[in-house]
Formats: structure tokens, sequence, C-alpha cells
């Protein structure tokens, strides 16, 4: 017998207390998982905004600074919520919070077998991310400096780095074949990946002439498989094709040195062939021809109400319409495409 002072227990006791301890547990859990998830997305005012919303705050549905997005072939939306540390997924369908997956950890070290190793899961503020053919994430984990693969439901998969390390990395893409590129801002050069996550092989050091990189943030590719690339301190676009070989380049005017903090990123639209690039400190959307002539400009609505704070990440969804996140103002749009 089990005694509680000069009270004995008896089974009966003891098996009332189990079954006591379990429902209360079980009230807990169900009273925690039924919290009602946020509607983040709510219907916008019309042309160009089909959907928008998020607030600033640490709760679900809320953004810090947020940068990079994606988006699923069933239309749901990842958001890299930078200064969170996480990444959250919402559905394209209803606007509603699913979930989010991550949390802040800084790896130590530049070995790259203790980077790939270190907290999986875990982001140190992630700039970028792609949702890959395959409905993979491959979330840019940025002060960590490396590429950590998720499943739709926020499992960790796999985590690749360089051999020679990252620094800073802020912008990534994958071709349908499953060949990664990365934008290593800090060493001014593009650093390409097999599907297996071994280097194929990089390009780029720093300077100003074609093919070399002040600064290169956002990257996108197209059909052909060219690589775009936002030259962010030259103040251009540059073109590559798969093997790094410089095919073109055109000026982006607007983009400044003055862009603190303010990276602009790429998208490109393959069916009607038009690449959006964004500017922060312009508070709007280039709308690129693939030849590098200006198609459009977003940067009000119809009512000639601004449309954006800073916008900086961009994707596109297989109908062609364009997501915008407003790090500024925490906020997440979707846009008619501008074709």
């Amino acid at each position: 017998m089990l005694k509680i002072g000069e009270h004995e227990l008896t089974k009966k006791d003891i098996a009332a207390a189990v079954v006591f301890v379990a429902v209360a547990i079980t009230l807990v859990w169900v009273m925690v998982g039924s919290k009602p998830k946020p509607t983040v997305l709510q219907p916008g005012s019309g042309n160009p905004v089909l959907l928008q919303g998020g607030l600033p705050g640490s709760q679900m549905g809320q953004f810090s600074y947020p940068r990079g997005i994606g988006v699923d072939s069933n239309g749901d939306i990842y958001v890299a919520d930078s200064r969170n540390h996480r990444v959250q997924k919402i559905s394209g369908n209803t606007g509603k919070f699913l979930l989010n997956f991550g949390g802040l950890f800084k790896v130590d070290g530049g070995d790259p077998k203790k980077i790939i190793a270190s907290a999986p899961g875990k982001l140190n503020e992630p700039n970028d991310l792609f949702v890959s053919s395959d409905d993979m994430i491959y979330v840019l984990d940025t002060w960590n400096g490396r590429i950590q693969i998720f499943s739709p439901k926020g499992k960790q998969k796999k985590a690749i780095t360089t051999d020679d390390g990252f620094f800073a990395p802020r912008g990534i893409v994958v071709d349908p074949n499953g060949f990664v590129y990365v934008a290593d801002t800090g060493k001014h050069r593009i650093v390409k990946f097999d599907p297996k996550g071994q280097k194929v092989r990089a390009w780029g050091s720093k300077g100003e002439n074609s093919g070399e990189f002040n600064e290169p943030i956002g990257v996108a590719l197209d059909q052909a498989g060219n690589l775009y690339v936002a030259d962010r301190l030259n103040f251009r676009i540059q073109v590559f094709n798969s093997d790094g070989q410089f095919q073109k380049e055109w000026a982006v005017k607007g983009w400044s040195k003055d862009q603190i903090d303010m990276e602009p990123h790429l998208a490109l639209d393959k069916a009607h062939s038009i690449l959006y690039a964004s500017d922060g400190r312009g508070k709007k959307v280039y709308c690129f021809h693939l030849d590098g002539t200006l198609a459009s400009t977003l940067e009000n609505d119809s009512q000639g109400r601004p449309l954006f704070q800073v916008p900086i990440g961009v994707s596109v969804d297989k109908e062609g319409n364009l997501y915008v996140v407003d790090a500024s103002a925490a906020k997440i749009l979707k846009l008619k495409g501008q074709f």
C-alpha cells in the first residue's frame, strides 16, 4: 500500500487518480488543439488585389519582417517569416493559417557537416524559400548558412550547404529536375547543386563586369532553364544559362544603394514570359518581358492608393497570379497577374 500522510491508498484510489490525471490531460489537449486558427487573408479590393492580409506580431498568422514566399500545387502559401525564424503555411482557398515550423537556433562553426547536422528544422532569419514541382519546401536558412528541405507538413527532410560555406545567402530557386540555384550574397556568386545536394559549380565574384556581382539576391528560372539574377548593387538583372554562361543583362531604374534591408526578389511567370522584380525602396514591383523591356509597374490599386510599403518576396502560382510579401506592413497580397 502507498500512504499519503496517515492515509493509506488502495488500488481503487490509485486507479481513480490515474483516470483523473488522464482526463485532465485530455481536456487540456483538446482545449489547446481546438483553438481556432485565424484567417490571415481576406478578399482584396478588386483589381489588382485578389486577397490580402497579415499583421505584425509573433502569433499564428502574424509576421515579423517576412521576406520570401512560395505557392504549392494546391495553391497553399508558404511565407519565410524572417524575424520570427519560422515558415508559416496559409490556405490558398480559405486564407486560414494552417501551420508553422522552424524556431530560432544559431549554428556555431563553419564545418559543413556540423552546419548540416545541427538542430534540424530550426532556422535563423530565413530570407527566401521555393516550393519545388513535387511540393517540397526549400528554405534558405540565411544566417545558419544552409538550405533546409521540408515536406508540406513542415517535417525537415534534408539540409545541404557548400564545402566552402555560404555567407548570408538570400535567394533560391529549384528547377523541375531538382537542381538548386542559390544567390550566395556575401560571396557575390551563384552556387548550383544537383538533386542529391552536391555542389555542381559556382560562378561569379565581386565586380561590375558581365558575369560579376555586387550582392546578388533574387533568382528565377525561365522555361529554357536560363537563370535570372537580381544583381542588387550593380542595379541590374543578369541572365545566365544553366551552366553559368553569361547571356545578357539590363539595368533596373529604381534600385539604389539606399535599399538596405530591402532586398529585390524575382519571380518568373513561365506561361506568360513575365519576370517580376520587387523594389522595396520604390514601393513597387516591376513587370519585365524577358528581353528586358518593361511591360508595366505595380504600384497603386485601381483607386490610386499605394499597394505596398516595402515589397520584397514575390512568387507566381500556376494560374499566373502574383504573390507579394510586404515586409514593413507584415502583409501578404495576392494580385492579378500582369499579362
